[in-house]
């Protein structure tokens, strides 16, 4: 679930503590224009992270695009001031979990973002709507044969 209190993007997931965003991306309308996940989100087809954009990523697009739009206007401050956008992560495992999850194989695999991400394309805003959890996990490799001992997944 999200929220705008104050000007700031409230990013909530059920159950937990709310994360401010900086700036209120429309993930949404990005992907109406062709672009896809990795297009922004480098590396999880061939690294074991994904990365979140740089202000430079962005500014790729926006040096010319929509610099009136307010929330670009936020992305257009932070590139002039020469420093990156401070996003809060929507999705990730505590370290007590001791996970080491890789995007790599599963992008390998064939699974669709939207299977751990949810359907972001009908996002404005990135929500944390799927649960991640050794259930969902161990359901999703038994379901598609992928590896179930601990080691694959725990350090």
């Amino acid at each position: 679930m999200f929220r705008c209190l104050a000007g700031l993007l409230i990013v909530c997931a059920a159950g937990a503590m709310c994360a401010e965003q900086p700036v209120a991306f429309p993930h949404d309308k990005h992907i109406k224009l062709g672009l896809a996940c990795i297009d922004c989100h480098i590396g999880a087809d061939l690294r074991d992270r994904a990365t979140i954009p740089s202000v430079q990523k962005c500014m790729l697009c926006h040096a010319k695009l929509l610099r009136n739009d307010a929330e670009v206007k936020k992305v257009i401050g932070y590139a002039d001031k020469g420093i990156e956008i401070p996003w809060v992560r929507v999705y990730g495992f505590s370290t007590d979990a001791h996970v080491k999850f890789r995007h790599e194989p599963h992008y390998r695999a064939g699974i669709a973002c939207a299977t751990c991400h949810g359907d972001v394309a009908k996002m404005s805003v990135a929500e944390p709507v799927v649960k991640h959890d050794m259930g969902t996990c161990l359901t999703c490799h038994r379901q598609r044969n992928g590896p179930q001992d601990c080691a694959a997944c725990h350090y």
